[in-house]
């Protein structure tokens, strides 16, 4: 029989799809077990991504001073003689394309993407791209966040079913184990949300600053899918993580009556 906590831990289970759909990353047992997508497969996973960057054949950026049109018209000339690329990236894969129509080729090997685009790539995106992903992109509270879902499930399978039978008829888990899933729950509501916060940041800082520094001839995108989904693993956290408050405060005031 289902109890409450069984839709707890559906929650988080939801939770947790979300968070793996949202980082792009390709296990060596996907065969096996889960495909953790996002930027790992060129047909289905392509448009999750946490920054998209792209040429333009024309700058909007007005040019004050010799050396910044000595920097802007090579740029320009070498835009106008190839077709340009676009770069998706991942936690931990890159996906690129020519122009807005071609194929994707997705792969963690940056230097690999890198030579295959080398002509039409003059300002080397795969290379920001790849640094954008190693060093600024921080997977880490997403590891803790996966944990974390782990031992709420953990926690809330102690919880008594309805079918049960408890002492002096009590429906209520023991305190022990609702403690632990409270604080489980609610320490990956935070990770969650400094995940969500931290990736959008991130993203805008980054694309911002390239699409300064290159004039604006290349313009940048956050990912809408890969930012959708960490906010709603958060969402999904925090309801959980407020449900499990109020059952320890109702389970309280009953004691305290008694």
């Amino acid at each position: 029989f289902m109890g409450y906590h069984h839709i707890l831990m559906g929650l988080i289970i939801i939770s947790t799809i979300t968070v793996c759909k949202s980082s792009p990353v390709n296990t060596h047992f996907a065969k096996d077990s889960v495909l953790l997508a996002g930027c790992s497969s060129p047909h289905s996973m392509s448009s999750i991504y946490v920054l998209s960057l792209s040429y333009q054949k024309t700058s909007q950026t007005v040019l004050h001073g010799t050396l910044a049109t000595d920097i802007s018209n090579p740029i320009s000339t070498a835009l106008k003689s190839s077709t340009g690329i676009e770069v998706r990236a991942g936690y931990f894969n890159l996906c690129v394309r020519r122009g807005h129509g071609g194929e994707w080729e997705c792969s963690r090997d940056a230097l690999a993407l890198q030579t295959r685009f080398l002509d039409s790539d003059p300002l080397s995106l795969v290379s920001v791209a790849s640094a954008f992903r190693d060093d600024i992109v921080f997977p880490g509270f997403l590891m803790i966040q996966i944990v974390l879902h782990s031992i709420a499930c953990i926690a809330l399978t102690a919880f008594p079913r309805w079918h049960d039978e408890v002492p002096k008829g009590d429906p209520h888990p023991s305190r022990s184990f609702a403690r632990a899933a409270q604080f489980a729950s609610g320490a990956a509501a935070l990770f969650g949300l400094l995940l969500a916060l931290w990736q959008h940041t991130a993203a805008v800082a980054a694309g911002f600053i390239m699409s300064t520094a290159s004039y604006s001839y290349v313009t940048w995108h956050v990912g809408t899918a890969a930012l959708i989904l960490g906010w709603t693993s958060y969402f999904l956290l925090v309801l959980v993580f407020v449900i499990i408050l109020l059952l320890r405060y109702v389970q309280g005031s009953e004691d305290t009556d008694e």
